[in-house]
């Protein structure tokens, strides 16, 4: 007869077996292919804008705040997008949502290359960002309900690292065309956004290949009127999960982009160092975030989604106190790679998290797009508050330092929040 202890010792070695790469299946691969590819051109197309406004300004004859109206908008398609396309895949499947998001920002980047004017720009980058928003959502569900309870994590992880590749991949096929056409004026730039209508055409083929989520299939499939009444029964909205996810996610936007969106400026005023334009200062950032990816891939599902997070916001605090603190070059270079490391990052984890954290619903989609896109407010806030406080360099420190009260703040929800790895999804 097998004791509690022979069954948990049992258990214990399946769950790490289990989590090895080589038992990764198929359909997992296939999954991670659809979300991860997804993810990826959606965040070439978002670090584009950010490469391109000086070169749409020239254009278009456009101020700094007209510019920073290309970001708001592109900010709020987003938003309503991932809450969109979470509701829209819970009704009609992961991975038809998935095509669907790509479809759509596919097709209004393409339009974007012949855009006469800003008005014009704006429009079709509203409607792009809908299906932009709508990608991560959708990835993160359909990530999150096909892959093992005990690799879970892991794939979250690895879908994530699609946003510092397509920013490199934005900046090296920007880099080519702009030697090509000896800089990005006249036409050029529109060449890029033209290269951002064939994500569809790629991941069209990738999609046939994907097997639809089994929960989300499940769920459809429960045509009788016991097996509804059963499944409505034990449907209940986890209020609790659904308010730590919001929280977790805000504060997290908060801390990223009020570092990433002042960190720059800072260093250029305040620090007075001029490397925060160069190369090497995007290039550590992003091989910082793909570091960082790695590690939480390797670990989350063999320590836990809490010892994790903690450690990387221990990181990401120690990193931000670097800039505040020190005008050491070679030190504030290490800290961005550690800034990238962790900041990024701990997003690894966000998809497998909030859909633990939420429980079983059949609206699993729609409530993991309502908490990320809802903990959005954090990054809107964030760039507000450390601008209004950086009139003078005093003011630019504790604007900065806001952010580690994030960090602390994000600590303490993880901290009460119960630790969901291996958590088995239906």
């Amino acid at each position: 007869m097998k004791t509690s202890a022979t069954v948990a010792t049992a258990e214990l070695k399946d769950g790490a077996q289990a989590r090895g790469l080589k038992n990764i299946t198929r359909t997992e691969w296939r999954s991670l292919s659809l979300a991860g590819l997804g993810w990826t051109f959606e965040s070439y197309d978002s670090f584009l804008l950010s490469l391109l406004l000086p070169t749409l300004a020239l254009q278009f004859g456009l101020s700094k705040a007209q510019l920073g109206l290309f970001t708001s908008i592109t900010a709020a398609g987003q938003i309503i997008g991932g809450i969109l396309f979470g509701y829209v895949s819970d009704r009609l499947g992961r991975v038809r949502t998935a095509l669907l998001c790509v479809g759509i920002y596919s097709l209004f980047s393409g339009l974007i290359a012949f855009a006469p004017n800003e008005h014009w720009f704006a429009t079709l980058r509203f409607f792009g960002a809908l299906g932009m928003g709508g990608t991560w959502t959708v990835g993160a569900a359909l990530i999150a309900e096909t892959w093992h309870a005990s690799r879970r994590g892991k794939g979250g992880a690895l879908m994530q690292m699609g946003l510092p590749i397509g920013a490199i991949l934005a900046i090296t096929i920007s880099g080519i065309v702009s030697g090509v056409n000896d800089g990005l004026g006249g036409n050029s730039w529109r060449l890029l956004f033209l290269i951002g209508a064939s994500p569809f055409f790629i991941l069209f083929w990738v999609a046939r290949k994907t097997p639809e989520s089994p929960i989300w299939l499940e769920r459809r499939q429960a045509k009788s009127a016991v097996q509804r009444v059963a499944a409505a029964s034990h449907d209940k909205l986890n209020v609790r999960g659904l308010l730590t996810a919001f929280c977790f996610i805000f504060f997290l936007q908060y801390l990223y982009w009020g570092v990433f969106t002042w960190t720059p400026t800072f260093l250029v005023t305040v620090k007075h160092l001029d490397f925060v334009h160069s190369l090497k200062f995007v290039l550590a950032l992003q091989f910082g975030a793909i570091s960082g990816f790695l590690l939480f891939s390797a670990f989350v599902d063999r320590l836990g989604r809490r010892p994790m997070f903690l450690a990387y916001l221990l990181v990401g605090a120690a990193a931000v106190g670097a800039y505040i603190l020190s005008s050491d070059a070679l030190l504030l270079m290490v800290a961005i790679f550690l800034t990238g490391f962790s900041v990024n990052g701990i997003f690894a984890g966000a998809g497998p998290f909030l859909a633990e954290i939420i429980g079983d619903t059949a609206s699993r989609g729609f409530l993991m797009g309502l908490a990320y896109n809802g903990g959005r407010l954090g990054g809107f806030i964030a760039p507000l508050i450390i601008g209004a406080l950086a009139s003078t360099s005093g003011g630019f420190v504790l604007g900065l330092a806001t952010t580690i009260v994030a960090f602390i703040a994000a600590a303490v929800v993880v901290f009460f929040a119960p630790e969901t790895r291996g958590k088995a999804l239906s």
